[in-house]
């Protein structure tokens, strides 16, 4: 009986295991319609973050690609969106040290919708751009930036609530020694970047791109080119009277001997600049500023004096006759003379900074290449020296001109004149002769006295006689004649360098105090690293910060100017960076850099810049909010 039970309490169990296992399936395929909900549903949009580069220097702009994937069947609204749409949107998160541009959205598909009519919409993949900046101060180290996409999706007969998606992209972060490539460029090849808004740094900083991606040869012809526009800049301008008085003067005929002491008066330029440039930038100090030591200028302004006054006649610089025979089996005492001229010529075409120059001397500064330095520098100043062929080549053929009546006389005298006014142009800037400067007006009036004083001198001068074979009394009127000349001419000169009367900005030139000022007051800041030897510096000083549409938009800045005239300092040097002169620098109240300029840049350009600085800050803002 016992075991009876047992056995019946043992099928029971088993039927009740059946039961509870069958039912399910049962269930399930008797009511198939009520298409019971998947705890996985389906995902509607995904999105993945791409870089332009594989690393990332400090300073650099780059570009950011959000790759969103819409599954079959689904749309989400365009940016812009129709009425009342929610459109889909990419928001940088708080990045320290990143800067972003406006987001590139692509086109959307117009859809004809029952509820609204048409409207735009993405489906199945687009590709969203970001312009990214590193700023300059950014430490060397990786990170990560976090974008979040917000999003709606739809289909024919329903739109989900509003979502957000949170994509993340890692950035190696390395310093300017190493270099970086392009990669995911069929990515970012779908993206309509605006060339001229985001991609102008990169293009300004072109040799530095170059370089730190591996392209040599690329880095050597723009280098080549960079030397070539730095020649048509008013930096190079006093060389060029120096130039034509040489050859202009030069007793030698035939064109192929001007073009040979030409090529020979550049190669001094060159090798003079080759030396200067990887000494100072192993140094770390500021290139050109070699002209600001009173001894260099001194010795220069009495070697362009020397010069002027042999032109005029008053003693012969001839060289000892056992090396003047010496010369005289290698080409001739000419050769050695163009080149040692041109040595000179080096050292007061050193403050002709630029771009070019700057990124190729924080190339040699961070590597220790100093020997692709040094031809790099070589490049660049074989590029600005093509003009001073040029000159040096056609000036020659002055010798070829009737010599009756005095006419080689004449041309002497000018190029005497036009070489001692140089020599004062220089000597203004040490402190020893400051009474130069401190008369020096911009001012029509004041250029009125100076042509009045030229006239006077020409028609005294006796222009067509020299200094040797004319009488003591017509000597003295002589040298008074030539000297009021050279005033005139200096004060023309020196005067085009000083700023029109009219209104100015409001310098600040302490940096600690100036930033305080920005952080407390939190307003945007502009740094402008200045020297007098710096012709760019001048420019921007008369024709950019003195315009009255620049003023009023600068008006709510700290703008505070660095003399770097007599002595750098260091601890600004590296902590800017400041490789050459001018720099312009742009900052926020936080001290993160926005914006530089290493070239003049006129009115008109610095307005949009300007604006760029501050869109640029807006969006730096908002990012922390």
């Amino acid at each position: 009986m016992l075991k009876k039970i047992e056995l019946n309490k043992f099928l029971l169990l088993i039927l009740l295991i059946g039961f509870t296992t069958i039912l399910p399936i049962c269930t399930q395929a008797q009511f198939p319609d009520f298409d019971l909900p998947d705890n996985q549903p389906i995902e509607k949009v995904s999105a993945e973050g791409y870089i332009s580069l594989d690393k990332v220097q400090p300073g650099r702009d780059f570009k950011i690609a959000i790759v969103v994937k819409i599954a079959e069947g689904w749309h989400v609204n365009a940016n812009p969106a129709g009425e009342n749409l929610i459109p889909t949107e990419i928001t940088p998160s708080d990045t320290p040290n990143l800067t972003f541009g406006e987001a590139i959205y692509p086109m959307g598909e117009t859809l004809n919708l029952a509820s609204i009519g048409e409207a735009p919409v993405y489906h199945d993949t687009i590709t969203i751009g970001v312009p990214v900046t590193l700023l300059q101060n950014a430490p060397i180290e990786p990170i990560t930036l976090d974008m979040q996409l917000r999003y709606q999706a739809c289909n024919d007969e329903q739109c989900l609530f509003p979502e957000t998606l949170s994509v993340s992209i890692p950035i190696d972060v390395v310093s300017v020694a190493e270099t970086s490539q392009q990669t995911n460029e069929a990515i970012f090849a779908n993206i309509a970047f605006d060339n001229t808004a985001n991609d102008s740094s990169e293009d300004q900083g072109g040799i530095a791109g170059a370089l730190s991606g591996g392209n040599l040869w690329l880095a050597f012809l723009l280098v080549f080119a960079g030397g070539i526009v730095t020649s048509l800049t008013p930096c190079v301008y006093p060389l060029i009277p120096i130039t034509v008085s040489i050859f202009g003067a030069n007793e030698s005929t035939g064109i192929l001997k001007s073009f040979l002491l030409s090529v020979v008066y550049v190669f001094g330029i060159v090798v003079t600049y080759s030396i200067l440039g990887v000494a100072v930038a192993s140094t770390g100090a500021v290139f050109g500023q070699i002209m600001a030591n009173p001894w260099v200028i001194g010795f220069i302004s009495v070697i362009l004096v020397s010069l002027g006054l042999s032109m005029f006649g008053v003693f012969e610089i001839r060289l000892p006759s056992s090396m003047q025979n010496m010369l005289n089996t290698v080409g001739g005492a000419g050769f050695f003379g163009a080149f040692g001229m041109g040595t000179v010529a080096g050292v007061i075409a050193a403050p002709c900074t630029g771009p070019a120059l700057a990124a190729v001397l924080a190339y040699i500064a961070t590597t220790s290449s100093l020997v692709l330095g040094f031809w790099l520098m070589f490049t660049y100043a074989l590029g600005m020296g093509l003009l001073f062929i040029g000159i040096g080549t056609f000036s020659g053929l002055l010798s070829a001109l009737p010599r009756s009546g005095g006419w080689m006389y004449v041309l002497e005298n000018i190029f005497g004149i036009a070489i001692i006014t140089m020599a004062l142009y220089f000597l203004k800037d040490v402190k020893l002769f400051a009474p130069l400067k401190s008369f020096l007006q911009n001012s029509l009036p004041f250029f009125g006295i100076a042509a009045g004083l030229i006239l006077i001198g020409l028609l005294l001068g006796k222009l067509t006689q020299r200094f040797s074979g004319i009488s003591a009394g017509m000597k003295v009127r002589k040298a008074f004649a030539l000297l009021l000349v050279i005033v005139g001419a200096f004060m023309i000169v020196g005067g085009l360098q000083q700023p029109v009367a009219g209104p100015h900005l409001n310098w600040v030139y302490d940096e600690p105090a100036a930033l305080q000022i920005a952080e407390q007051e939190d307003k945007l800041v502009m740094l402008d690293f200045y020297a007098t030897w710096c012709g760019a510096c001048n420019e921007l000083d008369h024709k950019t910060f003195s315009n009255q549409d620049v003023i009023d938009k600068l008006e709510d800045y700290v703008t505070v100017k660095l003399d770097f005239s007599a002595k750098s300092d260091k601890v600004l040097s590296e902590k800017y960076q400041i490789r050459g002169l001018p720099v312009v620098i742009f900052m926020d109240s936080q001290r993160n850099i926005l914006e530089r300029i290493e070239k003049f840049v006129d009115a008109e350009e610095m307005l949009k810049i300007i604006e760029n600085v501050e869109t640029k800050a807006k969006s730096a803002k908002g990012s922390t909010l």
